[in-house]
């Protein structure tokens, strides 16, 4: 990999892999650990990738299994405020920070179904695969997602 390539690929997917690594985690500084970990990874690697796509994937995979190996050390602070969170996001109403703190509140496992499949736009397939999972598996973890975010927000977020 060029230093050109390394560049494009970091100015594509630092924001994204941040993101992530902060919907799984939960904190800010862990997120930005995670994400210098894995473009770090990117950057050592000599796996030769077919496309961008192929390389965005590989490393979404990365991100994920890094924030997992985050969890097993007895090191990490697992939690930060959502307060702190919030300071790096920009919301239009107030209606969408409600969303984002329900969003925030739910279970490790629906929170990154709900992250990689609204706001990462991966199907269904693709989550089930990065995760090691079955679609079915997906699949009920965006609808029990639904269900709490029904039950935390009432029934009219769902049309916004």
């Amino acid at each position: 990999m060029t230093n050109d390539e390394y560049i494009k690929a970091v100015k594509r997917n630092s924001n994204r892999l941040y993101l992530i690594a902060l919907s799984y985690l939960q904190n800010h500084y862990d997120a930005e650990d995670v994400m210098q970990d894995v473009l770090l990874k990117l950057w050592k690697t000599d796996k030769a990738f077919n496309d961008d796509v192929h390389m965005d994937k590989w490393l979404t995979v990365s991100c994920i299994h890094k924030c997992k190996d985050r969890f097993k050390s007895p090191f990490v602070k697992k939690t930060t405020a959502l307060d702190e969170v919030k300071e790096l996001y920009t919301f239009d109403s107030i209606r969408s920070l409600d969303v984002f703190n329900a969003v925030m509140s739910l279970p490790k496992k629906e929170r990154l179904a709900v992250h990689l499949f609204y706001f990462e736009d991966m199907q269904i397939n693709e989550i089930a695969e990065i995760l090691k999972c079955k679609p079915s598996a997906v699949k009920t973890r965006l609808y029990r997602a639904r269900n709490h975010l029904k039950e935390i927000l009432g029934d009219d977020w769902i049309n916004e």
